[in-house]
């Protein structure tokens, strides 16, 4: 029987359960949990016992509790907790698992928001935070990634200012409907946030404004059933799913009327780009040009903001459009690529002239309207960056 170390004191451990069937559910979940591999989740390093206890030992994550933090004042500073949050979500359940107990007293807020506390919610003991969490999980239900969603959304409207209250209640409704079924994916939230301002990293004061705490007396409530969660990875990937589809569709209606989709990226026969141990960033722009259109065609908002760089000004507006996509059918849209001329390349930053022509197509909207529109020509500047892996967009900007 294995106890904790004092080598293991600057790390933060917690007891999730006793006994040696909890060691082996904690030591299930810590390996499922190890191969997710998102920086906006505090995996735990170990597992061990204490005499009957099971402690994990995790990471400690610098930062500020978002219990503690205060009030987002900034709307840009609020949509990049909601978004950080979203994203480390939509890994999770990616995988085929869910936190069970996001609340205020499990984000760390820091460089990033960081999920911590990954197993404990998760061992059938508890029925996440009141006040968070979905009415069906505190009703006993198992952890699953549309009570993360609504707890996403009860943590969003707590952290917001009250200056803000009324464009974050608009925009977490949809995560707060009583029906999981309705609510979005956590992919879709951190997709869509972005609309409604551009993230700027929230640096909370300490010690915050008076009164300004986030739900400090908020406690996770245990079961007294005590229901277990077995891990079944599958069906919960397969519920994640089905709620992606099902969710998309409320998320979309939040933004205006989708018009006229344009690829930012093309590209044409490559002029020849200066010598470099990087592929050439004309062809890549032709592919880039190709990769939207499809993404577009198909409707694949995750293919569409994939072709951009994290955090650019090309990834806000495919986010954005991604969001859009959804119950809008491009019927004949197609892109006929002509010049491609690298203007400048360095290092990993390359700049593309891009000409093409997209061919007349018929847009169909989820109200069934039907607009006809003509064959265009349009050049644009492609500021690509390389990625380590491919080059993806950066920046989009008209011709001169």
């Amino acid at each position: 029987m294995r106890r904790v170390t004092p080598l293991q004191l600057d790390r933060v451990t917690r007891t999730v359960g006793r006994g040696d069937a909890s060691e082996r559910l904690a030591r299930a979940r810590v390996a499922a949990l190890s191969v997710v591999g998102h920086p906006g989740l505090c995996v735990p390093l170990d597992v061990v016992r204490e005499d009957d206890a099971v402690v994990t030992c995790a990471p400690r994550v610098a930062g500020v509790p978002l219990a503690q933090a205060g009030w987002a004042a900034d709307l840009g500073g609020w949509v990049w907790l909601v978004a950080g949050i979203a994203e480390a979500l939509a890994a999770l359940h990616a995988h085929g698992l869910a936190h069970g107990d996001v609340a205020p007293g499990n984000v760390i807020v820091g460089a990033r928001p960081v999920l911590v506390d990954l197993v404990a919610p998760a061992l059938g003991g508890e029925r996440g935070t009141p006040g968070f969490a979905g009415p069906e999980r505190a009703a006993g239900g198992p952890p699953s990634p549309t009570d993360d969603v609504h707890a996403l959304g009860a943590v969003a409207l707590a952290a917001a200012h009250p200056s803000l209250r009324a464009v974050a209640e608009a925009w977490m409704a949809p995560l707060l409907d009583a029906d999981p079924a309705h609510r979005p994916s956590a992919g879709a939230v951190a997709r869509g946030i972005v609309a409604c301002a551009a993230p700027v990293r929230w640096r909370p004061e300490t010690p915050a404004e008076p009164g300004s705490e986030v739900a400090p007396l908020a406690r996770t409530t245990t079961d007294p059933r005590a229901w277990h969660w077995r891990l079944r990875r599958r069906p919960l990937r397969l519920a994640a799913a089905s709620s992606v589809v099902v969710a998309a569709v409320s998320w979309a209606v939040w933004g205006p009327p989708l018009a006229t989709v344009v690829p930012s990226a093309g590209a044409g026969p490559a002029e020849p780009a200066a010598a470099s141990f990087l592929p050439d960033p004309g062809e890549a722009a032709r592919a880039l040009t190709v990769a939207r259109v499809e993404a577009i065609v198909e409707g694949d908002g995750e293919a569409l903001v994939a072709l951009t760089v994290p955090g650019s000004s090309a990834w806000a507006t495919a986010a954005r459009e991604a969001r859009l996509l959804d119950g809008t059918e491009l019927r004949g849209l197609d892109v006929d690529v002509g010049t491609a001329r690298v203007l400048e390349a360095s290092g990993g930053t390359a700049v593309v002239e891009v000409g093409y022509r997209l061919e007349a197509h018929a847009r169909v909207g989820p109200d069934g309207g039907h607009v006809e529109i003509p064959a265009e020509r349009q050049e644009v500047r492609l500021t690509l960056e390389w990625s380590g892996e491919r080059w993806r967009v950066a920046e989009v900007s008209a011709s001169p």
